[in-house]
């Protein structure tokens, strides 16, 4: 009898040990943006990416072609979509020139935005209310944009997630660290503004490790999901395809300098403390 108490109590234990991992490891992800997080499908990328390491990611997609986070707001279903479910986090993703109408010589250039300042902040005030960690991704400029746009870029993105004290996901930090380093590695489309396959798992990568704190394990295998239109975000959820085939030394690479920049960031509080460019 004393044996059975025992069993029973052992499996009782280890029933809410598996639960309790379980709630751990499991995550919602509400990702609301534009076209450059749903090009490739990324955000079935991160779930892949997750589940190979452990963890269990649902993603919802709210992004559309051009869409700023006003342009969110503005529509009105913000809320109703925060209340639909209980997000673990929530991912803003802005423009590539933070949602400003603003050119050089007909050419989009990059200058501080208090639109998209106030974007964030609303933004976030709607997160906290869920109980919800807010999460901005802090992206990388257009190929060729001259270097102050990207300082811009990078200033602006840290500013506001210091002020608000929001997590930041170093995508263009990392962006650059693989583009410095493996120079033959096409991470922009020919438009010089859109990621291709392998920039959207580099952007994967940097969401898995921000939400997670944990490096990815090296991966050789072929990534598959819906197509999602490149024109206008629609996801045909019967048509499975390809998305990346990954392999080891790559995954091994990319996941190494994403966990490298995270752990700075860590190091220097979450925030690393960059000039206004001039």
């Amino acid at each position: 009898m004393k044996k059975i108490k025992l069993a029973f109590t052992l499996a009782v234990t280890s029933l809410l040990i598996c639960c309790n991992q379980s709630q751990k490891e499991s995550f919602n992800i509400l990702l609301i943006g534009n076209s450059s997080i749903y090009f490739n499908n990324m955000p079935k990328m991160l779930e892949f990416i997750a589940s190979e390491n452990g963890f269990r990611l649902k993603t919802k997609l709210l992004a559309y072609g051009g869409y700023t986070l006003q342009d969110h707001l503005n529509d009105g279903r913000i809320v109703q979509i925060l209340n639909s479910m209980d997000w673990d986090f929530v991912v803003l993703n802005e423009q590539s020139t933070l949602g400003e109408n603003y050119s050089i010589n007909g050419f989009p250039r990059v200058r501080e935005s208090f639109s998209f300042y106030n974007s964030v902040r609303e933004f976030d005030s709607l997160i906290r209310k869920t109980g919800a960690q807010t999460i901005i991704i802090s992206l990388y400029p257009r190929k060729n944009a001259p270097k102050q746009d990207g300082l811009m870029l990078d200033y602006s993105y840290m500013k506001i997630a210091r002020e608000l004290k929001i997590l930041l996901a170093p995508v263009s930090e990392t962006w650059k660290a693989v583009s410095n380093e493996r120079t033959g590695w096409e991470l922009y489309r020919e438009d010089n503004l859109h990621p291709t396959p392998l920039g959207s798992y580099i952007t994967a990568s940097v969401l898995f490790s921000t939400i997670t704190k944990k490096k990815s394990k090296p991966l050789d295998k072929e990534i598959f999901g819906p197509l999602i239109e490149d024109f206008d975000g629609f996801v045909q959820k019967d048509s499975i395809v390809s998305l990346i085939n990954m392999d080891t030394s790559k995954s091994r690479f990319i996941s190494g300098i994403v966990f490298k920049n995270i752990e700075k960031l860590n190091e220097a509080g979450g925030y690393f403390h960059i000039e206004k460019p001039k």
